[in-house]
């Protein structure tokens, strides 16, 4: 007998009619639900990537003054810390230690030079030997004179003989005694007297200037020898060294008792009463430095300002070094080589737009930045930049006073025009 199909039969009853309330309850649920998801959603779709925003910074554009600079490192150097060094070949004696406290003009070392002092006694020597020629040439001359005079005087002499000769003749020849020959002969002997007469007189005060001549030079080559004697005197002197400045003693150059050369660096005298800083100021901002630009500078926690007073002529180690005056360095305690913190001051700009210098700059070449817009979300705009300082870029175009800008670095950002800030 063939069984039917009871079995496999499976009695299905009528759901229940569903609940308006229930209904209701899911709509609103999933309205919900889509009002939450759907940025996510927006944001997905239109590939704009998710920025946590604690891993960013938020900076707000302002107005204000802005100052280019550069924050430089130094150390704090004596204005005036001379180096003595050795005028003569010889044995040194340094008489003040270092940090030992010397007045101006104090002796700080001795120099002993046997090579000066022998010098010194062959030049007196020279002297007296001059002085004694000098003196034998006074008497030399005199009696030279003496001479002339002499010579002159029997030459006036004579002339006076011949003279009463040719009056004898003149009146003898008046009465025709003698002859017109004995009485021509008469006349010339008056005549070749006068001659060696005025001749004698010449020769006299042409020998006179002569010896005048004479004894100044013996008198100039006295006094050029007194001068180098002088000299090497003033040499002996500055054996004894001493020092220019009052201040301390900085470092002995020279081992104590050794022998020396001429122009050896003995020891160098720092004056405590003004300090200078020195600064090393990168390649890149050689060409804006310039003399008188100001120079903001912090020692040991207090803030003092000055203003550059030389600049290097070349560059080592890619820096250029700089000297800086420190105005009132009284008021601080400086000591020397301390290590300074300055910002050099290039330029000021009044009132202009900026915003706090971030690695944004460096992100897009400083020419884009992320605006903060509504519904967290952030644009990037196209700006230009001006002059820069160490904590504010200036903003020339694209963006105004109040916004606020993503002034931290945009790697994260995978190139995007647009992100969203997960708070």
């Amino acid at each position: 007998m063939i069984e039917g199909t009871n079995g496999q039969d499976e009695v299905i009853t009528n759901p229940k009619p569903i609940a308006v309330k229930k209904i209701i309850l899911n709509i609103v649920l999933l309205c919900a639900l889509t009002y939450v998801t759907f940025p996510t959603l927006s944001q997905w779709y239109s590939s704009i990537p998710s920025v946590d925003s604690k891993t960013i910074k938020v900076d707000t554009v302002i107005r204000g003054d802005l100052v280019r600079d550069v924050v430089v490192s130094g150390k704090a150097v004596a204005a005036n810390a001379p180096q003595l060094y050795s005028t003569e070949i010889g044995k040194i004696t340094l008489l003040a230690k270092p940090g030992e406290a010397v007045a101006l003009n104090q002796i700080v070392a001795r120099l002993v030079s046997p090579e000066l002092d022998a010098l010194m006694k062959q030049q007196q020597s020279t002297l007296e030997q001059l002085s004694i020629n000098a003196n034998r040439g006074v008497l030399a001359d005199k009696e030279a004179q003496l001479d002339l005079e002499s010579n002159m005087n029997a030459a006036q002499s004579k002339l006076n003989v011949v003279k009463r000769e040719f009056q004898r003749a003149e009146i003898s020849y008046g009465k025709q005694i003698i002859s017109e020959v004995d009485w021509l002969k008469s006349k010339d002997a008056v005549t070749d007297a006068t001659r060696l007469f005025e001749h004698s007189k010449k020769r006299v005060a042409f020998t006179k200037e002569r010896l005048q001549f004479e004894k100044q030079h013996r008198e100039f080559l006295v006094q050029k020898e007194k001068l180098i004697l002088d000299e090497l005197s003033r040499r002996h002197e500055a054996l004894a060294i001493k020092a220019p400045v009052s201040g301390v003693v900085g470092n002995w150059l020279v081992a104590q008792r050794n022998t020396i050369a001429a122009n050896t660096a003995i020891m160098t005298i720092v004056d405590l009463s003004e300090y200078e800083a020195e600064l090393g100021v990168p390649e890149f901002y050689a060409d804006d430095l310039g003399i008188g630009l100001e120079v903001a500078m912090k020692v040991s926690g207090v803030s003092v300002r000055g203003e550059i007073i030389a600049i290097s002529p070349e560059v080592k180690a890619n820096q250029v070094t700089v000297r800086a005056r420190i105005n009132n360095s009284s008021a601080i305690q400086l000591r020397q080589n301390q290590r300074i913190n300055a910002r050099i001051e290039f330029e000021k700009q009044e009132n202009v737009l900026m915003v706090k210098r971030g690695a944004f700059v460096g992100s897009l070449g400083g020419k884009f930045i992320f605006k903060l817009v509504e519904d967290n979300y952030a644009n990037k705009i196209e700006i230009t930049t001006g002059i820069s300082s160490v904590e504010y870029v200036e903003i020339t175009s694209g963006l105004e006073a109040g916004q606020q800008v993503i002034t931290s670095a945009y790697e994260n950002f995978n190139n995007a025009e647009q992100i969203y800030l997960d708070y």
